[in-house]
Order: structure tokens, then sequence, then C-alpha cells
């Protein structure tokens, strides 16, 4: 029995496509060609070009003009030049007609002194310190380097540390001389 159900319904599903349906007839007719244009770019919609528009000239608002803030002098005093410390260290040559250009103040009370001299060459400047500071008991360089413009060394006496270096002012074409030295302080912690 269950098998003639099944053909049954087999054969009723295969009808449903013929079955009448009058939807065809609610549609509407489709709307009529317009007839093509001959030509390139027939087929290409045109659009109206808008409007020129009239440019309207507002004029910028018209500021005041105002006074330039002046600022009253400021009383200087004449910078007094640079002189070699107190404390510069015995047995560092300055170079002859040298002149003091700055000293400045580092940390840990370290100075910084800085000569320029005409009268001199970098190879000459690393010979006279090198050779001064050896036959003054600073002994041999700890560290040095020498260059056709520039040049450097640094010794140790004590605990006094100095670095000097011998460079060239690309400006003024004289001679720059830094002497560095300070005073070793102990480490505020053990070495390991």
């Amino acid at each position: 029995m269950i098998r003639r159900w099944i053909s049954w319904a087999a054969v009723v599903v295969s009808l449903l496509p013929f079955s009448s349906c009058t939807c065809y007839h609610e549609t509407p007719e489709p709307p009529a060609k317009v007839a093509a244009r001959p030509g390139f770019g027939t087929g290409i919609a045109t659009r109206k070009p808008p409007e020129p528009v009239e440019p309207q000239h507002v004029p910028p608002p018209i500021a005041a003009p105002k006074q330039a803030p002046t600022v009253p002098p400021i009383p200087r005093e004449t910078p007094q030049p640079a002189s070699v410390p107190e404390n510069f260290p015995a047995g560092i040559p300055i170079p002859e007609g040298s002149e003091v250009m700055a000293v400045q103040h580092l940390a840990n009370d370290a100075r910084n002194v800085i000569f320029s001299t005409e009268n001199a060459d970098a190879p000459q400047l690393f010979s006279l310190y090198k050779d001064s500071m050896r036959g003054s008991g600073w002994g041999e360089p700890t560290q040095q380097y020498q260059g056709k413009d520039t040049s450097f060394l640094s010794f140790k006496k004590g605990d006094t540390i100095t670095n000097i270096s011998v460079s060239k002012d690309p400006k003024s074409g004289k001679r720059i001389v830094a002497v560095m030295y300070y005073e070793e302080q102990p480490l505020p912690f053990p070495e390991f």
C-alpha cells in the first residue's frame, strides 16, 4: 500500500509544472524601444551641463596694523676674556701664542679648557703634548690617536685624568685644543 501512495505522489508532483497559471495575463507590456541615433557615443546618455555660477567677490576683512612690541634693552656686562683656571693641572703645556676661548664646568667638578692657536699644526701639537707631559711626570699616554687634522691623547697621574683633543676649526682654520681634566672618584659601590 505504501508503494501505491509513493507512486501516486510522484505522478501528482510531476504534473505540477503543467498546471494552469494565469499570472502571465497580469504583467504589463514592456516599454517600446527608443530608436538608436547613428554615430559615435550615441548609446551614452547626455547630461545637461550645469548652469554657470557667477563668482561673488567677498573682500577680505581688513585688520588694523599692529605696532611691533618693543623690548626694553637689557644692560649687559662686557664678557671678560676666559683664563686658565687656578686648578689647571701642573705639567700640561699651553701652546705659545694661544688664547683661552672658553672654560666649561662639567659634572663631578671636571673642567674643559679650550684654546685656539694659529702657530702650530696638528702633528706639532700632538708631539708637544706627548713629549712635554711624558717629561713632566705624566708618563706614557693611556690612549692616543694621531690623524692628519685631528689627534687625541689621554693621560693619568695619580687620581687626575686628562684628555687632550686637537682639531681644526673649519671656518677660521685655527687649531682648537681642548684639555679636559678631572679627579677620579671612587665608585659608590664595590667593584665586582
